[in-house]
């Protein structure tokens, strides 16, 4: 199973309609770090899509976010084999529900889900974690 077939659709908010944002086009995610490359590929499209809006290869897609969330997630061999999770996209937001073994897990995917360009906001309130991490 991928991170792709764990994205939540019916529960996903859209996106703004296409060409709007309620932020600036290039305003930044939660850590202040843009992908150059997929803004590039982006930036060809007119009007070019919020960072939010921005799918795979730079094309407008109303759950961009979730989707390279998603796409990450899959590159990540200790990650790659969790099917407790769901993924959504609510506008800029990243929700994540289900379970995970330990926090540690649950901080590595809220890590990664703030440094994919366009999120402004991770919630990890619907993940229950089994074990609890002590270090």
């Amino acid at each position: 199973m991928t991170w792709h077939n764990q994205i939540d659709l019916e529960h996903c908010d859209d996106g703004p309609t296409h060409g709007a944002s309620s932020h600036s086009p290039m305003t930044p995610g939660l850590t202040n770090t843009y992908d150059n490359e997929l803004r590039e590929k982006a930036g060809m499209h007119t009007p070019p899509p919020p960072p939010e809006c921005m799918g795979l290869e730079g094309e407008y897609d109303s759950f961009g976010l979730v989707h390279r969330l998603a796409e990450t997630l899959d590159q990540q061999p200790d990650l790659a084999s969790i099917d407790t999770v769901t993924l959504t996209q609510h506008g800029s937001a990243i929700c994540l529900a289900g379970s995970v073994e330990d926090s540690a897990v649950l901080d590595r995917l809220v890590d990664i889900a703030s440094h994919i360009d366009g999120t402004r906001e991770v919630d990890a309130s619907q993940v229950s974690v089994a074990h609890a991490s002590f270090g």
